[in-house]
């Protein structure tokens, strides 16, 4: 090797250095890329929350955004974010406005001023009103089963919504639905579940949390709602949820009192249902199923089972403690007899309470719970109303 060679070979060792630190460098940077990846992958996903609001739009309801659907707008919008659909209902659903972000972007991202948020979905929730007012629906009547419907179209294309529908309810008078019917003959329950024998069966909500406002009714001739319509509009409303698959929030009852919509559809007054007739004198005092809370022996008309107490205890006094009073509890043959024998018995002892409290001594009182082993009313269905009461029978000292 010649003393040009001898220079020339130190000067290649660095070279091979600098290429390895290269190839080093470029391989930490494709393993920082990759983590980046895969720690964007791992980011939870940004929630979105669709509302869609399904109003009824009749001269019997309120034309006004209820509290409640405000308040969870406004909480929605100041939150993660999300998106508003409103639908107005008479004989069909009418889209009212398009989808709308409840998220205030000033063009650099989601506004965190918490009073411009508020100012914002204030001002989308005055047009949604606006929209509905000057949506055009129908001349007359209402369709429960168009609102639920759009509920189910809404719910389907974004995959889950809260669905909240703002009505009256018994106004619903368009087949497949007749509530003046179905609130006069059968109980709310059984009202659901006759009508997914129609083709409401075809609607599927599984997709939907429903959340139901019950308004107050308005208008001209309209008369305040008693309580069991109200607790008869109530139960049925999520009971057919319910059976169209919905996750039913317990309803809300909305006490507004605003005029309604302007052009709106027309509907008559919604009559209260009728009270049960009192007995007739030779038949044995009975409290209706309605003045128990659904399911439970609670009262929810204790005035009603207070005031047939106190007629069987006169007629306890009548006879100069020449009765003895058994309070016996039945059921309807729906569900597990284990379960209707105990609601039927723990209801029995409520009234037999009852009786005592109005003077009649413990030992002329025993009560007891048949569930649905035997009828109250042998000429009617097992599966009647008419079974579901508590009857106070008298049986004369031997």
């Amino acid at each position: 090797m010649d003393r040009y060679d001898e220079l020339e070979a130190p000067g290649r060792r660095p070279d091979s250095r600098n290429r390895r630190h290269l190839l080093l460098a470029l391989g930490a940077l494709a393993a920082f890329a990759v983590l980046l990846v895969v720690a964007s992958q791992c980011q939870p996903p940004v929630v979105t929350t669709d509302i869609v609001w399904i109003a009824e739009k009749t001269e019997r309801a309120p034309g006004a955004v209820p509290q409640a659907l405000r308040e969870r707008v406004q909480q929605i919008g100041a939150g993660k974010g999300g998106r508003l659909s409103v639908y107005s209902v008479g004989e069909r659903p009418i889209r009212v406005t398009d989808t709308v972000s409840l998220d205030l972007d000033l063009g650099n991202g989601k506004s965190n001023d918490s009073h411009q948020q508020k100012d914002y979905v204030d001002k989308v929730l005055r047009n949604a009103g606006t929209s509905i007012a000057k949506s055009v629906v129908s001349a007359s009547g209402f369709s429960l089963y168009a609102a639920l419907q759009a509920a189910a179209t809404e719910a389907a294309r974004s995959g889950h919504a809260e669905v909240w529908l703002t009505s009256t309810v018994l106004t619903a008078s368009l087949p497949p639905l007749d509530l003046a019917k179905l609130s006069a003959d059968a109980e709310p329950t059984q009202a659901a579940e006759e009508l997914v024998k129609t083709p409401l069966k075809e609607l599927d909500l599984h997709d939907a949390e429903l959340h139901i406002v019950l308004l107050t009714p308005v208008g001209h001739d309209q008369r305040p709602l008693n309580p069991r319509t109200e607790w008869w509009r109530s139960r049925f409303i999520a009971a057919l949820g319910e059976q169209l698959g919905a996750d039913v929030v317990p309803p809300i009852h909305d006490l507004g009192t605003a005029d309604a919509w302007p052009r709106s559809s027309a509907v008559p007054p919604i009559v209260s249902i009728s009270d049960p007739a009192p007995p007739a004198p030779d038949q044995p005092p009975r409290i209706d199923n309605t003045s128990f809370v659904p399911d439970s022996a609670e009262l929810l008309d204790r005035a009603s089972a207070v005031s047939v107490a106190a007629r069987a205890a006169q007629e306890y006094r009548n006879s100069k403690g020449g009765y003895h009073v058994s309070v016996v509890g039945y059921c309807a043959h729906i569900g597990k007899q284990q379960t209707a024998q105990a609601l039927s018995a723990d209801r029995a002892r409520v009234i037999a309470g009852l009786l005592l409290e109005q003077g009649i001594p413990s030992a002329d009182v025993e009560s007891s719970g048949v569930g649905f082993d035997e009828r109250a009313d042998p000429g009617q269905d097992a599966k009647s109303p008419a079974q579901r009461v508590v009857l106070i029978k008298f049986s004369t000292r031997s």
